[in-house]
């Protein structure tokens, strides 16, 4: 019969070794929790990031469309064209500062974004034109392509002579695809589909990937700039 003090001894090893073996285990349990904890952070600054951009940037992106209309308006004035001009710088730094942080999901609609475009368009004395192949889009998709709608008539306003656009939204080959496509673009070769083509671009590729669906953009020499977005046509929420 083992001694009593055997037996103590070996009782206490046991405990010592469950002691570890649980400790280990805790240890491990809370670093897993603080890498996913860091995950969640990191998804949440992402979004608010977003958000920023797509809320606070826009109140911005429309401040600079009316500045540069007005600056447009006001040839005859250079004092006047001089006090816009310095507006307009205001604005553009504090919405590349917005850019930098942001970006998201504010409610916006295709629908809605497409008759804005049109009437800004009108504004500017181009011409637009508005085509929709397709019924009523799940609410998703309408804030997705609303949004690409805006990202393209904001590029197309701030770096072409824009006189001619056209948006168009059909559906082709199990998938939506939106079209937005404008003269006046500065003749360069064009960029890759999957380029570096600037923040706002590439939030419309987060944004619709999250959709299961893509970005392209394409620019030639003929000074006509391309916008593609797709998404499944079979999307539901």
């Amino acid at each position: 019969m083992p001694h009593p003090a055997y037996l103590v001894g070996t009782a206490g090893a046991g405990i010592l070794l469950i002691s570890l073996g649980v400790t280990l285990a805790l240890t491990l349990r809370i670093r897993r929790l603080r890498v996913e904890r860091e995950r969640v952070l990191a998804r949440a600054y992402e979004g608010f990031a977003r958000d920023m951009h797509d809320i606070v940037g826009h109140w911005l992106w429309l401040a600079s469309v009316k500045g540069e209309l007005a600056h447009r308006r006001a040839a005859g004035d250079a004092r006047l064209r001089e006090d816009l001009e310095e507006v307009l710088q205001a604005v553009r730094q504090a919405a590349h500062a917005v850019r930098n942080v942001s970006a998201a999901r504010h409610r916006l609609s295709f629908p809605g974004e497409a008759a804005r475009a049109r009437a800004l368009m009108e504004g500017f004395g181009a011409y637009c034109s508005v085509r929709v192949d397709t019924d009523e889009l799940p609410e998703p998709v309408s804030t997705a392509l609303g949004a690409v709608v805006r990202e393209g008539v904001t590029n197309m306003l701030r770096h072409s002579q824009v006189k001619r656009c056209a948006i168009e939204l059909v559906e082709h080959g199990g998938l939506l695809r939106l079209t937005v496509v404008n003269d006046g673009a500065p003749r360069r070769e064009a960029p890759s589909p999957r380029g570096d083509t600037g923040s706002g671009v590439g939030n419309l590729r987060h944004r619709l990937g999250e959709l299961g669906g893509t970005v392209q953009v394409a620019g030639g020499a003929d000074g006509w700039f391309t916008l593609i977005a797709e998404v499944p046509g079979n999307y539901s929420e």
